[in-house]
């Protein structure tokens, strides 16, 4: 079976993977000849922001691309869903059509089913056990104690927004390829509609911030003039875009890096540099290794394809606790931005291979796959 399932209280989960390689034919993805890179790789982008949007559906489920140091070399990648339904059949049936449906990827991406159960546990648990290093690659939290008086909220916090183009993730790819330990990179994406308490909360703080980012009303007593406050300038103009791509399709997002070794910061932390804008003031995004008392919580989200709140580790230092809206919004992207993390595998004509695909030689990796220890449920993930 293709399919790994749980249930528990609230219904049923399933999952089902895709083995995904670069199409290596220039005539079939798209990397003609004399065409500038980044053109190709604006083509590519274009295609993968048109297939996101097509899965937009927020019934439950999630889907999530995987890079993973290749046994013999190079750099594996397969693409996870997860379906949610009252019982298990459902919740199967409901994996399968997802995992078909995910199928029709952009031309410049084979995509091949991965049928056995085994291969599929291996993929979607690549750990027999949280492994010493994880590491979340997270927007950044902006706070300060605003200078206003004149607002309910002492304390302004905004969420730093990611690149919103085609971005290369060649150096990614290289530095996974050249990982001493077992690493894998997991870029998790959930469909989410936002309900209207939400989309009203957004409005008062894009309408509140903006307000604060003007002149006030002078005190009538003392007639000072009130400064526009400096964290609402920056704030407002945030809220603005988060209000945006809540108004369409949106996607809660999370991004994971596990290795058997030391927590990969640096391989995190170019992560950051790729999908962070360059203009942003000391990066638009971070790179947070998960403290032992979320470790538990940080390997069930990741092999559950799962998006829990880790206090510790996404808070940043931000010094109150996150409501749980803010928690969503500071996981909230629209298509562009997903699309800038959530980036398919290409080749480039002319550069060396990065990914291990079925016409290079090399061990095959369901044959390499540990087999499911004695006694335990090969089709439940570990968590």
């Amino acid at each position: 079976m293709s399919v790994l399932t749980t249930t528990g209280p609230t219904g049923a989960w399933a999952w089902a993977g895709l083995r995904l390689e670069p199409e290596p034919a220039l005539a079939e993805n798209g990397a003609h000849l004399g065409l500038p890179e980044a053109q190709r790789r604006l083509e590519a982008a274009t295609l993968e922001q048109v297939w996101l949007s097509q899965q937009w559906r927020p019934d439950g489920r999630a889907v999530e691309l995987r890079y993973a140091t290749a046994p013999g070399g190079g750099v594996s990648c397969t693409l996870l869903c997860r379906a949610h339904a009252a019982g298990g059949p459902a919740a199967s049936a409901a994996a399968l059509a997802l995992r078909d449906a995910l199928a029709h990827t952009p031309r410049h991406v084979r995509a091949e089913p991965i049928e056995d159960a085994g291969a599929l546990h291996t993929a979607l648990v690549p750990f027999a056990g949280p492994p010493a290093g994880l590491v979340e690659v997270r927007r950044r939290l902006s706070w300060a104690w605003l200078q206003r008086r004149d607002t309910d909220f002492p304390l302004g916090v905004a969420v730093d927004p990611l690149r919103a183009e085609a971005v290369s993730w060649e150096p990614v790819w290289e530095a996974l390829a050249r990982a001493t330990a077992p690493t894998v990179v997991g870029i998790c994406l959930e469909p989410y509609a936002p309900p209207q308490e939400l989309l009203g909360y957004l409005r008062y703080l894009a309408q509140e911030y903006g307000r604060l980012a003007q002149p006030g009303a002078p005190s009538p007593v003392f007639g000072q003039y009130i400064a526009p406050d400096p964290f609402a300038v920056r704030a407002a103009a945030r809220y603005h875009e988060a209000l945006a791509a809540a108004a369409g399709r949106g996607y809660r997002m999370r991004i994971s890096l596990a290795a058997a070794g030391a927590a990969p910061l640096p391989l995190a932390e170019l992560i950051a540099a790729t999908v962070a804008p360059p203009a942003a003031e000391g990066g638009g995004v971070v790179a947070r290794a998960v403290p032992p008392h979320e470790t538990a919580a940080a390997w069930a989200g990741f092999t559950g394809l799962q998006l829990p709140w880790l206090d510790a580790t996404y808070r940043q230092e931000v010094p109150q606790p996150l409501g749980g809206w803010e928690q969503i919004l500071a996981d909230l992207v629209d298509v562009p931005q997903a699309s800038a993390a959530f980036r398919f595998p290409y080749e480039i004509p002319g550069r060396p291979p990065l990914f291990r695909t079925a016409g290079r030689s090399g061990p095959d990796p369901e044959a390499a796959a540990p087999a499911p220890a004695e006694g335990r449920d090969p089709h439940a993930p570990s968590f």
